[in-house]
């Protein structure tokens, strides 16, 4: 953020800023709001996409209300904007860990983590999980994602990406920025565009959910995308098509999807190319968000926080706002295509992928699609610890069987309409067409899963799903992600039980539907070795 600081201040004089501004007035600021502002009361809900089998979440509602302001700035932690401390002693120097420094030590409150839901005036809706950590984690998702754009305004949901977290209508690039830095968020603070969503998130100390709420909200309610923050973040396409270029997986990844749904939806790139800078401006960046940035649209996640208080702090962050109306829009269904797309890049390896149609979100095949992830498993030739798949079959057929072979793995992405199951490896440029030849043996494969393999593969999946829920930023993408393509919610104890209901002819049946789609091949590297998009095809059709 700090580089488009100066960048921002608005042009002519300002009046001086005060040298401490109080948690109050900072509130007051963000919160100011028109008196006779009509509110919507339309709530619109998602519908599955798909027939799924997970449970449909109940949903709280929670009605607007009009506060003493007074009386909610004193709910306020302690803040000053701007504040210079003057060093002090450490109390707690030379302190040995074996002496507690708590005078007074609280009583532990152990509490059963308990996902709840609920949904604003508005239609947005608010979920979270209170594991009792310190650092509480918000995301907010947008169901706005790459395919959702046009020929008029390809990389636009990348351009709002890159606006976050600068001027809204009541802060400033530099207030943002500051206040972010006092509360030890400035580096925690992000926006990303994806496919299918846009997500801001912000990791902060818990105690400080109630200020970074309004502030999260304000990017998506009142942006005011000043014309010069515009230009100046304009250069960071520039700087993020190097990047990825130099991030061989990302490159991959992104090649493959553009093969795999030809230009159409999931196959858009959600990032921003040099040929979109002539039309990144305020007004096709505005555009977009009122066409898809309606408060229905959106779902507003917390790990570690009260549900009470994040729905509450959201409540107010809208209440005496005038939303984004909900428009109507034209949502066309992923086509996969299949095809071939390679490219030569700066890394020395060959890095390539064959793919498949795998299940959309909440298809009843999924399930099996995941075991199936689990039982090619995979694996790299510098790791051999347990757990990290060397009884896999990519790991036996693939990775020992060729020491040009440097990593391989099975993954399996799944969006709201369609998805890509298949292989991504790594191997030295003179012998990727053998890897690609084993690769697709093993895929062909697939058809076949004995008992005991698949009890090994399920016991694996539920173990990583499992070690999972320690990780809290899975966490908040996962239910995020969850409810905006499906608006529905499943624990991992519900999907344990749909992993353990998987049977034999269930593997062997999802895997002749994935075979029998046209594959997807995508190259990055030294590329010169990869075979022919035909030979892959009967390499696919002979295993």
């Amino acid at each position: 953020f700090g580089s488009s600081l100066l960048r921002a201040a608005p042009v002519g004089p300002r009046p001086p800023l005060p040298f401490s501004i109080s948690r109050q007035s900072l509130f007051r600021t963000m919160m100011r709001a028109p008196r006779n502002a009509s509110r919507l009361q339309s709530i619109a809900f998602f519908s599955a996409r798909s027939t799924s089998t997970l449970p449909v979440p109940t949903f709280a509602p929670v009605k607007f209300q009009k506060e003493d302001v007074e009386k909610v700035m004193m709910e306020l932690p302690a803040f000053n904007f701007y504040e210079m401390r003057e060093p002090v002693p450490n109390p707690y120097k030379d302190s040995t860990l074996d002496r507690s420094i708590l005078l007074d030590a609280p009583a532990p409150v152990i509490t059963a983590p308990k996902t709840e839901f609920s949904v604003l005036e508005n239609g947005l809706k608010v979920v979270s999980i209170d594991k009792a950590g310190l650092t509480a984690r918000l995301g907010l998702h947008v169901s706005a994602g790459s395919r959702f754009e046009t020929s008029a305004n390809f990389g636009v949901s990348d351009m709002v990406a890159m606006m976050a977290y600068t001027s809204t209508a009541h802060l400033s690039n530099l207030r943002t920025v500051k206040t972010l830095e006092q509360l030890g968020a400035n580096s925690t603070a992000s926006c990303k565009a994806g496919r299918e969503e846009i997500v801001y998130s912000v990791d902060i100390a818990r105690e400080f959910v109630p200020l970074v709420v309004p502030l999260m909200v304000g990017n998506v309610l009142f942006p005011r995308l000043l014309p010069w923050e515009v230009k100046a973040v304009q250069k960071k396409v520039k700087v993020g098509k190097e990047e990825l270029e130099a991030d061989a997986d990302a490159m991959v990844s992104n090649l493959l999807h553009k093969a795999a749904f030809c230009n159409n939806t999931l196959g858009l790139s959600p990032y921003a190319s040099e040929r979109s800078t002539a039309y990144f401006t305020p007004e096709t960046i505005r555009s977009f968000m009122l066409d898809h940035f309606a408060p229905e649209r959106m779902v507003l996640v917390g790990v570690n926080v009260s549900h009470a208080e994040l729905t509450k702090w959201a409540m107010r962050s809208f209440a005496d706002y005038n939303a984004i109306p909900m428009k109507k829009r034209e949502e066309a269904k992923a086509a996969y295509t299949g095809g071939d797309l390679r490219m030569d890049g700066s890394s020395p390896y060959c890095h390539a992928a064959i793919a498949l149609e795998s299940a959309a979100w909440g298809a009843k095949e999924l399930a099996a699609m995941t075991v199936l992830q689990s039982v090619l498993g995979g694996g790299n030739a510098s790791t051999s610890a347990p757990g990290s798949g060397v009884t896999s079959r990519l790991s036996t057929q693939v990775l020992k069987q060729s020491p040009y072979v440097e990593s391989c793995a099975a993954f399996n992405t799944s969006y709201s309409d369609s998805g890509l199951f298949g292989v991504y490896g790594v191997s030295q440029p003179d012998k990727a067409g053998e890897m690609c030849a084993a690769i697709a043996k093993t895929l062909g494969g697939l058809t076949t899963v004995g008992k005991d393999e698949m009890a090994k593969a399920k016991a694996m999946l539920k173990g990583r799903l499992l070690r999972e829920l320690d990780d809290d930023s899975v966490l908040v993408k996962d239910m995020g992600s969850q409810l905006l393509m499906a608006g529905r919610y499943g624990s991992p104890s519900d999907f344990c039980k749909a992993i353990d209901a998987v049977s034999e002819a269930d593997l062997s049946a999802a895997a002749k539907k994935m075979l029998s789609s046209k594959p997807t091949v995508a190259a990055f590297g030294d590329t010169h070795t990869v075979p022919h998009y035909s030979a892959i095809e009967a390499a696919l059709k002979a295993a």
